[in-house]
């Protein structure tokens, strides 16, 4: 997302805003195909292009699909995948903020630029993920395979992103290019980046 666009992005939600002036909306739907959800305390049912995005609005694509949306107050773009379901925070404190995505389950795409604000950070419930001038993969898979080894994948496609194993609290710094599987009993498996999924499954169940 280059600057201009960012500005651009930032004055029609300044814009938009005066429409709801007890709402907090903190980002700005870019792009919306097939079918897109939402619920929170401002505004509930289909999202659309053009919508704005309330803190703490959880949003749910279907199996065809796809959002993208870019927060107000920090250079970050997202990019939702079909059969995902997460939800978005942001906390403002002295002209800085601090936005968290939540995935429940599903695929992103995150891209970060430089800003004086806090990391973005992702969760998911097996790993904690910082992103600064960043762009990278998460994809949750939530089905209880290989012995109930739910795992993220986390692709690097720019940047050093900082990943943390919630279960084991180990740290590790993605290097561009990068996949790497982390389960919820703890551990980082090292992959191959585009490997195929069977590739992907033999790893998983050899890491064990």
């Amino acid at each position: 997302m280059s600057f201009i666009s960012y500005h651009t992005i930032l004055y029609l939600l300044l814009l938009t805003s005066l429409a709801y002036p007890n709402g907090e909306n903190i980002g700005f739907c870019l792009d919306v195909k097939g079918k897109v959800q939402r619920s929170g305390k401002i505004r509930n049912g289909v999202l659309r292009k053009g919508d704005l995005i309330y803190n703490g609005d959880k949003i749910m694509t279907g199996p065809n699909g796809f959002v993208s949306y870019a927060f107000i107050y920090e250079k970050t773009n997202i990019k939702v995948y079909e059969n995902t379901v997460f939800k978005v925070t942001t906390v403002r404190e002295n002209y800085s903020s601090f936005s968290k995505l939540a995935l429940f389950g599903g695929k992103i795409i995150a891209q970060t630029e430089d800003s004086n604000n806090e990391p973005f950070t992702v969760w998911s419930p097996s790993s904690i993920c910082q992103i600064e001038n960043s762009h990278i993969i998460i994809e949750y898979k939530n089905e209880l395979l290989y012995n109930n080894n739910s795992y993220c994948l986390l692709t690097s496609l720019h940047g050093m992103p900082k990943i943390e194993n919630i279960k084991s609290k180990e740290v590790m710094y993605l290097k561009n290019g990068e996949t790497v599987a982390s389960t919820m009993d703890g551990k980082f498996l090292q992959l191959e980046t585009f490997r195929n999924s069977n590739e992907i499954q033999n790893t998983l169940m050899l890491g064990k």
